[in-house]
């Protein structure tokens, strides 16, 4: 990785800790600089670090974008959760075609992925759309649509081999289970922190995977 790569995935941390901070201090006015500077840190970097495919950096690079802006309207005080979401499904399926464009998938790694994912499914996705049918339909088919995405997102970043790009994608999924928790179930131990700081994490794990 490229020394500016570096400096920015550093500069991305020091972002992240601020944010958790804020988070934990319920300090929106900080959250709102920080959290997009993690991101913002993070796209600089991904463009910083030396890869032979530009498409697929190009890729990760919007899905973060995608990301920041999930992230900023979920920040507001009257987000709109579908808005949101709708802007997490995008980065999602940037994500997805990323790992596609890569080609060379390897199966066993992906059907370990999703034999894990069912796993976890199992004892959360039931009591999270339980407590999204709730809210409307709208909100139930984006949460159903948004597991399903996560899911594949998860299995295609195993299936890619690399280990930065696995452990990535189960932080996603960490990240996306416990959202979907704290907002439709009850407020999960380390509530929007832990959100966030496994969602940050996944995001650094998807740059330094352009590195190979």
């Amino acid at each position: 990785m490229t020394t500016t790569a570096t400096v920015l995935v550093a500069l991305a941390g020091v972002a992240a800790l601020v944010d958790c901070w804020s988070v934990a201090k319920e300090r929106l006015g900080v959250e709102f600089v920080a959290t997009p500077l993690v991101v913002i840190g993070l796209i600089g970097a991904a463009l910083a670090v030396d890869t032979g495919d530009g498409v697929v950096r190009g890729l990760v690079v919007a899905a973060l974008g995608a990301s920041l802006v999930g992230d900023v309207v979920l920040m507001t005080p009257d987000a709109r959760f579908e808005a949101g979401v709708f802007a997490f499904l995008v980065a999602h399926v940037l994500y997805i075609t990323a790992f596609l464009e890569t080609g060379g998938l390897e199966v066993g790694a992906g059907v370990a992925a999703a034999a894990l994912i069912i796993g976890i499914g199992f004892g959360a996705v039931p009591q999270i759309m339980a407590g999204a049918r709730s809210h409307g339909p709208a909100v139930q088919t984006g949460v159903a649509v948004s597991i399903a995405v996560i899911s594949v997102t998860v299995v295609l970043a195993a299936a890619t081999g690399a280990l930065t790009a696995m452990i990535a994608g189960v932080l996603l999924l960490t990240s996306g289970a416990l959202l979907g928790w704290n907002r439709f179930v009850e407020r999960a131990p380390g509530g929007r922190g832990l959100v966030n700081v496994a969602n940050h994490a996944a995001q650094v794990g998807f740059v330094l995977w352009l590195t190979g």
